[in-house]
């Protein structure tokens, strides 16, 4: 799968990629944010199941190439757990595991679901 933005690096500092924020000022993280909610959750349980302590499918380090591979703007758009579940999508697409179609399809389907039944 093709990278949306080729451009690894920030223009702020010369080999410092636009994921990279360690140590840069972005201001105070908010204590008060500690509860995930029940999507977020499952993403987590979703990783689990088909990385490392499930079936193997993916690892850590294509999550980490295919978050930093979805260039600046879609990566800066999206929240921690919603990069994690589009890096995961891209993955399973790249690996021939769901066709895009597919996804697009059942997606469909819930968000017609959830039009009628209210969830």
């Amino acid at each position: 799968m093709k990278s949306d933005d080729l451009k690894f690096t920030s223009a702020r500092e010369p080999g410092r990629g636009y994921h990279d924020i360690g140590g840069l000022d972005y201001g105070t993280v908010d204590a008060n944010v500690t509860e995930a909610r029940p999507w977020e959750k499952l993403s987590v349980v979703l990783g689990n199941a088909i990385g490392r302590s499930g079936t193997k499918l993916i690892c850590v380090d294509e999550v980490r190439r295919s978050r930093e591979e979805m260039g600046e703007q879609l990566y800066n758009e999206l929240g921690y757990f919603e990069r994690g579940i589009e890096a995961t999508r891209r993955l399973l697409v790249e690996k021939g595991i769901i066709e895009e179609s597919e996804l697009e399809e059942r997606m469909a389907q819930i968000a017609a679901q959830i039009a009628e039944n209210g969830r």
